[in-house]
């Protein structure tokens, strides 16, 4: 008989004695820990792939400068390949009662080493039917200004504000061959110039089914958060226990004698993030926030009420002025601009490089948003009147001057979007 083995017990670090922060948070620091180092381990091998098979940054190169014949505010800006520029602006005519397209738009060849020079408008918008049409529309609408270039699939459309309304407008319709040329399609796509829908998900709305009752009654939110706007704030809870008016996040109401029926309550669920957009009884204003499932997390997020995009992969949204990911992180940025619309997206040949254009109808601004699947980070948006990006990856873009003038300055920078496949989807 082999004599018996003596037990080894094992040291317990973890006791509950020494557990003083609660299991829960031992758990998380550790979990917190492990993902920190494997963040970094991501990170380096993300830098021997860029080492390996190289990458592109977005950096700006230089800054050229186009001449018009008139001063002038330039509008917009599009590439029509092959280095070749179409610029959109306004003039303020005094005493002229015609209106030709050269008084609203200028063509500029990009040579190799990056200046500009001005070409003939009849070599790109000679055709005979448009400039018909183009004067037909001037004669008609007296008021009418160059808005914006649009591109929707292969299609570029030149949008003419007729009205004081950004709604009011006409359309010129030109095939972008790729080359350098285009092909007139006619005036008749103004059902086409649309923007896509404000946000890529749809909106549910909680229900007196999802009423939970109690001391402190809440909205269970598909039980993954609970929601109540009663007692005189605005309450997010983890924990479906209506014996406690606890939460994680609060904020004060306005009114404080609202009930749980009264305030509207909309809801999507997208991977871990819950976004709520909720307006208390008495309030016109909507609030809208991020609670994240991983981390437990609520993020005041106004910016979603204007435009919302999801990112790649399911790894987050973006909206009019920042993001939020699925890994917890979130960040807002001062674009200095309110009312943004989401407007189309721009893959990158890589596979893993994406910009989400926003545009602001009334001012003509753009804010672009530049975001890697890899990295999981969005660079600093870049806020200009107009870009332009050519098939090679080379983005002209400009800032508008206050004051109408004839030299304009065009900043040429170097972007991983070395193939244009923008789609936008009509509404």
């Amino acid at each position: 008989m082999e004599p018996s083995r003596p037990i080894l017990h094992r040291p317990m670090s973890d006791t509950p004695q020494q557990l003083e922060g609660g299991a829960y948070e031992v758990i998380r620091a550790r979990l917190d820990q492990h993902a920190a180092v494997l963040r970094e381990r991501v990170d380096a091998l993300n830098a021997d792939r860029h080492d390996v098979f190289g990458a592109i940054p977005t950096e700006l190169l230089t800054t050229g400068h186009v001449a018009t014949e008139h001063a002038c505010v330039p509008r917009d800006i599009v590439s029509l390949g092959k280095g070749l520029y179409l610029l959109g602006y306004n003039i303020q005519f005094g005493l002229k009662q015609t209106t030709d397209p050269a008084d609203v738009f200028a063509v500029c060849q990009m040579d190799a080493d990056r200046t500009f020079r001005q070409l003939p408008i009849g070599e790109v918008l000679g055709d005979a039917a448009f400039n018909e049409d183009f004067q037909t529309l001037f004669r008609y609408y007296r008021g009418t200004v160059f808005a914006k270039f649009m591109l929707i699939g292969p299609h570029l459309h030149m949008k003419m504000r007729i009205g004081k309304s950004d709604d009011d407008f006409k359309t010129f319709k030109w095939k972008l061959n790729g080359d350098g040329t285009l092909e007139y399609l006619g005036n008749r796509s103004e059902h086409e110039a649309r923007y896509p829908e404000p946000v890529e998900f749809q909106w549910k709305r909680a229900h007196r089914d999802m009423h939970r009752s109690g001391e402190h009654p809440h909205i269970s939110v598909e039980d993954r958060v609970f929601v109540e706007t009663i007692g005189g704030d605005l309450t997010i809870k983890v924990e479906d226990n209506t014996a406690s008016g606890q939460g994680i996040y609060s904020e004060p109401v306005e009114d404080p004698d609202q009930t749980l029926d009264d305030a509207e309550v909309m809801y999507a669920i997208l991977g871990p993030l819950v976004l709520l957009r909720i307006l208390p009884y008495r309030e016109t204003k909507h609030r809208f926030l991020v609670f994240n499932g991983k981390t437990r997390e609520v993020h005041r997020l106004d910016g979603i009420g204007q435009s919302c995009v999801l990112l790649p992969e399911d790894q987050g949204i973006l909206f009019a002025n920042g993001y939020a990911l699925a890994t917890g992180e979130v960040k807002t940025f001062e674009t200095g601009h309110s009312g943004l619309r989401f407007e189309r997206r721009i893959a990158a040949g890589n596979g893993e490089d994406t910009m989400f254009v926003f545009y602001q109808r009334t001012s003509g601004h753009y804010v672009l948003f530049s975001y890697n699947v890899i990295a999981q980070t969005v660079e600093t948006p870049v806020v200009c009147n107009g870009f332009g990006l050519d098939a090679d990856g080379l983005m002209v873009l400009f800032q508008a001057p206050e004051q109408a003038q004839k030299h304009h300055a065009l900043q040429v920078w170097r972007t991983p979007y070395v193939v244009d496949s923008a789609t936008s989807v009509p509404q």
